[in-house]
């Protein structure tokens, strides 16, 4: 499956050397990301989040000094989750016990129960590409071998016409 994924320019100088790029654990997002490995049975310390080529996407996830990957991923080495179902997790999060993310705090009254359970199922369930509106693909890790392409944003310019031409396409995705 061909995906794509903004990562900085270490990570690309990392994949060029013919090593395995492994990403390190966030700050912000501890607890979330290692909410998500559990559920999705990865290991690693930190998810890859990428997208699929040629589908809706609903973040580019760019950042200054970012380059963008082309990745052809075997499907058995990704786990794909709906990007709007993994935004309403990481909201549900702060609502969670603090040692058991599956369950909500006593005074929650932000979510029901049954449709904070029903999100992470959903998270959980893997289907078929079609069944997802927006998807994202998480990776363990990104092996060099892997890699098909890259562009190199140049973050000292503005990026406005960039912007503008992925809204555009991001039109005409299935």
């Amino acid at each position: 499956m061909i995906l794509e994924t903004y990562q900085s320019k270490q990570v690309l100088d990392i994949l060029k050397s013919g090593e395995i790029y492994r990403a390190h654990p966030s700050i912000s997002f501890k607890g979330e990301y290692a909410a998500l490995i559990k559920m999705l049975d990865l290991n690693c310390e930190c998810p890859v989040f990428t997208v699929v080529k040629g589908r809706k996407q609903n973040s580019h996830g760019r950042v200054s000094s970012s380059v963008k990957l082309i990745l052809d991923v075997p499907d058995d080495k990704k786990k794909l989750t709906e990007f709007g179902v993994w935004a309403d997790f990481m909201y549900c999060f702060k609502f969670t016990k603090q040692n058991d993310f599956t369950k909500l705090r006593p005074d929650c009254n932000e979510i029901p129960v049954r449709k904070f359970v029903s999100i992470m199922e959903d998270l959980k369930t893997q289907r078929p590409l079609e069944s997802y509106h927006y998807p994202q693909a998480i990776l363990e890790y990104i092996d060099p071998k892997w890699l098909l392409d890259y562009k190199i944003i140049n973050s000292h310019a503005k990026n406005s016409t960039w912007d503008f031409f992925e809204k555009i396409t991001n039109i005409f995705r299935k």
